[in-house]
């Protein structure tokens, strides 16, 4: 088999064992280009479909090196640049597979009742000044014993942050600072469900900033709440954002009327982290509450974040690193989509669903990353995503793609990862005029252009290494 994927994660030592890491290579190569889950879908031959399921079935193919070696080509790109890491927690659902999953095989509860599944929790990295995806920086996956006593059982307010699952927040907090330490600053994005006194202490003692949206009305030390403390405040500025629209949910395109406020506060450590030696009684913080005019179940943001924040400028800059968090959810969303089917996966055992979830989050990596290059006018260094081989083939293709005409040619430069972008897509069906009035191309659009690509490189890559032997002889 051609080796495809040199710009994707090198396995080489990462599990003691050479054929185990070839074939570790090979399932990822088949996961992007097959633009699927399903080992059948994506193998040519029975033996070749066996030697997969053998592979996922293996203990010495274990989820920490897969996470190790995934997490570590991205502290390889993070050099003196000023990094978001996008937390997030989502689950999979695999209740419909609970009569061919073998018991205690790595699924157990989630959050919602009677589902049989697992967790995965991540740190997606985003440069925040060009806004491109550059990996991940943190990435476990856990299941909660079916048999598990629940909250109250357990005692669990009393348990020690490292024994609760919010110790996920702090663990990729540690991480991401350990991994990302050639970077000139790092802020970790969250959503309300980070709101932990322990998490904003762990990243000021880490020297990371924070901007995670307000959960609990704290105590703070000015006297009151947090949220009385906005209340009492005057309207800072105003602006104007547009909403989508969303057909299935029923909502209408509209702009808001948004109502902007900061300030400064130290929040006080409630009674229940008191117990917990070692925390600081206060912790100072900066709060932006972005709230839509006149409207009562309108758009409410309350961010707290460690960055200083006193004009205008500042608290709209926070707004926008916070909206990066729909990255993340983007990345879930392509998990679970039709194409991957992750949730119908035919596997028998959960510790190889989960092992086979860890190398489909590189597959939909590059998609993200396609997407987000034509989301803003700063462009993504094309060698952060693709080979110079792969760009090599890249301009090949690209001279068919282009019509005749100039609405039909690549105007973008060839050294961006827009550029490529625009040959992918084309692949992938789409028209690619350049019209203002052109949509863009869709994750699914990307992923079968992505899926072609790598079929015409492999051919051309045999090529290649045809002409070379026969030019030897």
């Amino acid at each position: 088999m051609v080796e495809l994927i040199n710009s994707f994660p090198d396995f080489r030592g990462s599990f003691g064992d050479k054929r185990i890491e070839k074939r570790a290579a090979q399932a990822l190569q088949k996961l992007t280009v097959g633009r699927s889950s399903s080992i059948r879908h994506v193998t040519a031959t029975e033996a070749e479909q066996k030697s997969f399921y053998r592979l996922f079935n293996n203990e010495s193919f274990n989820e920490q090196s897969i996470e190790q070696s995934i997490v570590g080509r991205c502290g390889q790109l993070c050099e003196g640049r000023h990094l978001l890491c996008i937390q997030d927690t989502t689950e999979f659902n695999l209740s419909g597979q609970r009569g061919r999953i073998k018991p205690e095989s790595g699924l157990g509860k989630t959050t919602k009742e009677g589902i049989l599944g697992f967790m995965l929790h991540s740190s997606l990295v985003i440069d925040a000044n060009i806004g491109s995806a550059l990996g991940y920086s943190y990435i476990k996956a856990w299941e909660r014993k079916e048999d598990t006593p629940d909250r109250h059982q357990r005692k669990y307010w009393q348990l020690p942050i490292e024994e609760k699952e919010s110790y996920k927040w702090i663990a990729a907090v540690n991480q991401s600072k350990t991994l990302l330490q050639q970077a000139r600053d790092i802020t970790v994005i969250a959503d309300r469900e980070s709101d932990i006194y322990d998490l904003l202490v762990a990243a000021s003692e880490q020297g990371v900033n924070l901007v995670i949206r307000s959960n609990a009305n704290r105590q703070i030390n000015q006297g009151g709440k947090l949220v009385d403390y906005l209340n009492n405040l005057p309207v800072m500025h105003q602006y104007n954002l547009v909403v989508r629209g969303d057909v299935r949910k029923n909502i209408e395109k509209r702009t808001a009327v948004m109502e902007l406020k900061w300030g400064k506060a130290a929040v006080i450590q409630s009674v229940k982290t008191k117990k917990r030696n070692g925390l600081p009684p206060t912790q100072e913080l900066y709060v932006v509450e972005a709230k839509e005019q006149d409207k009562s179940n309108g758009i409410y943001w309350r961010l707290l974040t460690s960055h200083c924040v006193s004009n205008a400028e500042e608290a709209m800059q926070i707004i926008e690193w916070y909206k990066h968090r729909w990255y993340i959810e983007q990345i879930h969303r392509l998990l679970k989509t039709e194409e991957l089917r992750l949730e119908s996966s035919q596997l028998e055992q959960g510790w190889a669903i989960r092992k086979l979830t860890l190398l489909s989050m590189m597959a939909v990596l590059r998609i993200l990353q396609m997407m987000l290059a034509y989301e803003d006018d700063h462009e993504q260094p094309i060698d952060e995503v693709f080979d110079k081989e792969e760009q090599q083939c890249l301009h090949m293709i690209n001279k068919k793609a282009e019509g005749e005409t100039e609405k039909l040619k690549n105007t973008y430069k060839p050294n961006t990862l827009k550029w490529a972008t625009w040959i992918i897509a084309r692949l992938g069906g789409w028209k690619g005029y350049a019209s203002a009035s052109q949509r863009k191309p869709g994750p699914i659009v990307l992923q079968k252009g992505l899926a072609k690509f790598y079929h015409m490189y492999e051919g051309w890559l045999i090529y290649q290494n045809f002409s070379k032997d026969v030019s030897s002889q």
